[in-house]
């Protein structure tokens, strides 16, 4: 086992924002996982990392286990309309690109271009974009629960807007999850959908993607540039996307968690006094400032 002490964060998110944890573990296996987890969860708060997408760190004063190391998939059934795959929660998404241009399958074509997102982090938020939705595909998973410690199974899961059972309070070590036979060219889609991607996303700077999720009825995008943020920069460099109002753009990449607070706190209130709306984080902030 290799743990980290003090460990520097900043390069483990899109954003590049990042203090240090007071441990950092990536298991080589799940058994090692298995092995050295009862005395982390002891010891420490724990967070989960994936790709680090969706995640902005500040200092944080517990472990971050990184899954990483916890990748690969194999084929458990084959038809003529479906595919059925297990998938290790470290596994990027853009690692199944090849087998589901070369079968045609459908089902992850919308999640594809979002930098750096890995199966259990996508499973875990229940990722979506372009009407895909990770949940949807989903037949069973193989997961951690932090609290117990036990290894479960969960063959009927259940999914939300952003949302599952397993965020915050698992570690999922698999998916089973099932791509069908499309009709029409899934490398096409693929590659009309990034393409819409680049112009309306700032992915060419450093992002965690979306800063907050879409209330009921509205775009948080829209709503943040109609109370004049789009554009809005802190002193060091950290500013709401000319190119897309609900996307903070790490510029300077002096950016920290404060400056992530400043702008998100402001928009909370901005909104709110606006249009009576609260806005909810879909990013998620680790730790302190």
């Amino acid at each position: 086992m290799v743990l980290y002490r003090d460990y520097p964060l900043k390069e483990f998110t899109t954003v590049k924002i990042g203090g240090k944890s007071r441990c950092f573990f990536s298991p080589k296996n799940v058994n090692e996982l298995l092995e050295y987890l009862p005395r982390l969860v002891q010891d420490y708060q724990i967070f989960i990392l994936g790709g680090g997408s969706n995640t902005i760190f500040g200092n944080f004063k517990g472990c971050v286990i990184s899954t990483q190391t916890l990748r690969g998939f194999s084929i458990k059934k084959k038809t003529k309309e479906w595919i059925e795959l297990e998938i290790f929660g470290g596994t990027p998404l853009k690692d199944l690109i090849k087998l589901s241009v070369s079968g045609n399958w459908s089902g992850l074509e919308g999640l594809f271009g979002i930098p750096r997102i890995t199966f259990g982090g996508a499973v875990a938020m229940n990722a979506s974009a372009y009407g895909f939705e990770i949940g949807k595909l989903v037949k069973e998973v193989r997961f951690i629960d932090l609290n117990t410690l036990e290894e479960n199974i969960d063959s009927a899961p259940r999914f939300g807007y952003r949302s599952s059972p397993y965020r915050g309070g698992a570690i999922i070590i698999s998916t089973r999850l099932r791509l069908y036979k499309s009709q029409s060219s899934v490398r096409e889609t693929i590659r009309n959908l990034n393409f819409r991607r680049k112009k309306s996303q700032p992915l060419t700077l450093p992002t965690a993607g979306s800063t907050f999720k879409n209330p009921l009825g509205f775009f948080a995008g829209k709503l943040l540039e109609e109370v004049g943020l789009k554009g809005y920069c802190t002193s060091k460099g950290l500013c709401f996307s000319k190119k897309h109002a609900n996307f903070m753009v790490n510029i300077s990449k002096r950016a920290t968690l404060e400056d992530v607070y400043e702008l998100t706190n402001l928009a909370k209130e901005r909104v709110f006094k606006t249009f009576g709306v609260v806005l909810e984080e879909e990013v998620q902030l680790v730790g302190e400032v």
